[in-house]
């Protein structure tokens, strides 16, 4: 009895044949166009916009949660504690803005 079905490369997303005519060759496997998307959001991925991790395939945003989760969470906290009175402001900062702030009054003052 014949087998039918292709032999060729099997997407590693679906498990099924993956023919030419809908072949996507990444991260080091063939893809089905429909199957090439974000694994976390399911996005549309392409050839330049997409980043694997462990034979999988997600969008950049999504790999960066994945490979540095911390990375957003110490900006925000960062943020957070600047805006504090006090937090962190970096004492050459403040005095390059009050050596700023005074630099136009010395201006009109030459004037």
């Amino acid at each position: 009895m014949p087998q039918y079905g292709g032999g060729g490369d099997k997407c590693p997303r679906c498990q099924k044949t993956v023919y030419p005519a809908e072949k996507l060759s990444a991260c080091s496997g063939s893809w089905h166009k429909g199957c090439f998307k974000c694994k976390t959001c399911n996005t549309v991925l392409t050839l330049a916009s997409y980043k694997d991790f462990s034979q999988e395939v997600f969008c950049k945003s999504c790999y960066q949660d994945k490979l540095h989760p911390h990375e957003r969470n110490r900006k925000q906290l960062e943020n957070k504690f600047n805006k504090q009175p006090g937090g962190g402001a970096n004492p050459l900062t403040a005095s390059a803005a009050a050596a700023a702030a005074a630099a136009p009054e010395a201006a009109a003052d030459e004037e």
